[in-house]
């Protein structure tokens, strides 16, 4: 009976519950896509549904196909980019050797001439240096330099033909005038800047440089108005944090910003340095503290605590939304030098700094809180108190000044 039972049980689950077949796996990817070149790696995989990319991209990693991935990763425009990026590093820790062009040499024609562009970082007053270089195969260069502010326009072009040897060493000597060496960015990048300038300028009704209408072939059409490429950052595959307590450490620690040359002449504009000063100059003497006294240690407590004051309203009072957009574009920049010298890390902080600025509230979440912006003022007001240093006599000196 017990068998019967078995078996009637067996059948009843047979009629409502079929055996379902296995699901045909799908295919793999065929011999001539698993062993794309580099000559042919985007186009094979372009032609690819988006959900299939990416599982190409890891069948090239599996089967060591070094060059595929690198075609990929080094083309701008090509799909899964970020993906093939990140396969680069998963090939370099199987000490896989990532080729740079190339095995075999393509039978075209090289063109006559590349176009460049490179930039510096902005400086405290949002002032940068663009260049856009036609370099030509024989060796000679036509080069634009053009100066901008952000709150100008554009200030000052420049002209010249140097070797492309002799270009790369003046952009490599801001090394020691600057601490850091112009970035390449993309060449739209540039031409569109100097044009967002170039419309500042014409905003504020000032003289345009000689030079800026002779230079179109470097420059562009600067009057066309087209839509703003993306920043090369945000190309970048980086680990920028999401997580609140991740954001608020990066922030917190954001005063060592100022350590780094993209950063060191970064203080508040003029009037608002000078606001700052005198309004710790009248709370330091309400406490009763005279220029030439000696603080006692009570007195100095006070004015440590006037001074904290004095920076917080100054810092809320100066970060409006006019200045937050400069300051967020400035600190989007800075974080492209850095990224490129290497300093992915502060990159990173730049980036979560100028988000906390871009976000920074009237009543909560004050520009104060925030060290980087601090450092600001702190600065300023260390330059100051080295000035004054500098500038007032010696006990010797003032001896001899009241002896006659």
């Amino acid at each position: 009976m017990a068998a019967k039972k078995k078996t009637e049980t067996t059948t009843s689950e047979a009629l409502h519950h079929p055996p379902v077949e296995p699901a045909t796996p799908e295919p793999a990817f065929d011999d001539a896509t698993l062993a794309a070149t580099f000559d042919n790696a985007v186009a094979v995989l372009g032609k690819l549904p988006a959900a299939k990319q990416e599982a190409l991209i890891q069948a090239w990693v599996a089967k060591r196909n070094a060059a595929a991935v690198a075609a990929v990763a080094a083309r701008d425009d090509a799909p899964a980019r970020k993906a093939a990026r990140r396969a680069i590093n998963v090939l370099k820790s199987r000490g896989v050797a990532i080729p740079e062009r190339p095995s075999v040499v393509a039978a075209l024609p090289k063109p006559e001439y590349t176009f460049e562009a490179r930039a510096m970082f902005p400086d405290g007053r949002g002032a940068q240096i663009w260049w856009i270089a036609k370099i030509a195969k024989t060796g000679g260069t036509e080069v634009v330099e053009v100066t901008t502010v952000d709150k100008q326009g554009v200030i000052s072009i420049n002209k010249g033909n140097p070797s492309a040897g002799n270009l790369r060493q003046i952009w490599q000597g801001w090394v020691s005038r600057a601490g850091r060496a112009p970035s390449e960015v993309p060449v739209e990048f540039a031409r569109h800047r100097i044009a967002e300038a170039r419309a500042v300028s014409v905003a504020r009704k000032a003289v345009l440089p000689m030079g800026i209408d002779g230079s179109r072939e470097l420059l562009g059409d600067l009057t066309a108005k087209s839509a703003a490429p993306p920043h090369p950052i945000d190309g970048e595959d980086l680990a920028i944090p999401t997580d609140d307590d991740a954001v608020k450490a990066r922030v917190e620690r954001s005063m060592h910003l100022h350590e780094e040359p993209e950063f060191a002449s970064w203080l508040p504009d003029d009037p608002a340095g000078v606001a700052l000063l005198q309004a710790i100059n009248e709370r330091v003497q309400a406490l009763g503290v005279l220029p030439g006294m000696t603080a006692d240690e009570e007195q100095q407590k006070q004015i440590d605590t006037a001074v904290n004051e004095a920076i917080d309203q100054a810092a809320n009072a100066y970060f409006d939304d006019e200045r937050k957009k400069l300051y967020v574009s400035r600190m989007r920049d800075a974080a492209w030098s850095l990224y490129r010298a290497g300093v992915v890390d502060r990159a990173i902080d730049a980036l979560v700094v100028a988000s906390a600025i871009e976000k920074a509230g009237v009543i909560s979440d004050q520009p104060s809180e925030i060290p980087f912006v601090r450092g600001m003022f702190v600065k300023l007001i260390a330059i100051a108190q080295q000035r004054a240093a500098a500038m007032s006599p010696t006990g010797t000196e003032e001896a001899e000044r009241l002896n006659g």
